[in-house]
């Protein structure tokens, strides 16, 4: 859904609304799990030692539920590593990426079109694999 434009569509806030929903959920659920209160956990993320760099890249996931921006950021980075990991899969199935995804042509050759099922395919399961995750997670809840 996400993509680098600079403007972001109202579809862009209604994810972010579920994703800070979710993030809260779990969160709870794990300070809970591990007898921490919210004060605590506040104390702790505001640590010097939270203000690392591993620290940040670790605590992405919470802060995007708090910025819009990084979220978006994050997203827009998903999207990008998937689209390679399918371009990765094409060209380890055919040897060579086609020439649509290598000169800018927009016409799909039957080759070229099974590679584009070959994508949404692998986009499919993503999605699907993500699904299963989330219920077995609301289902240990």
């Amino acid at each position: 859904v996400f993509d680098d434009e600079e403007e972001s569509k109202l579809s862009y806030t209604e994810i972010y609304q579920e994703y800070q929903a979710l993030v809260e959920k779990l969160l709870e659920g794990y300070l809970k799990e591990v007898g921490i209160n919210e004060e605590k956990f506040q104390e702790a993320f505001s640590s010097p030692l939270a203000k690392t760099h591993t620290s940040q890249a670790v605590l992405q996931t919470v802060l995007a539920a708090e910025d819009f921006r990084l979220f978006k950021e994050m997203m827009v980075q998903k999207n990008i590593e998937m689209q390679l990991q399918a371009i990765r899969i094409i060209k380890e199935r055919n040897g060579v990426l086609p020439d649509c995804l290598t000169d800018g042509s927009d016409v799909f050759s039957e080759i070229e079109q099974q590679e584009m099922k070959i994508l949404r395919e692998v986009l499919r399961k993503s999605k699907e694999e993500y699904e299963i995750e989330q219920e077995r997670k609301r289902t240990e809840e």
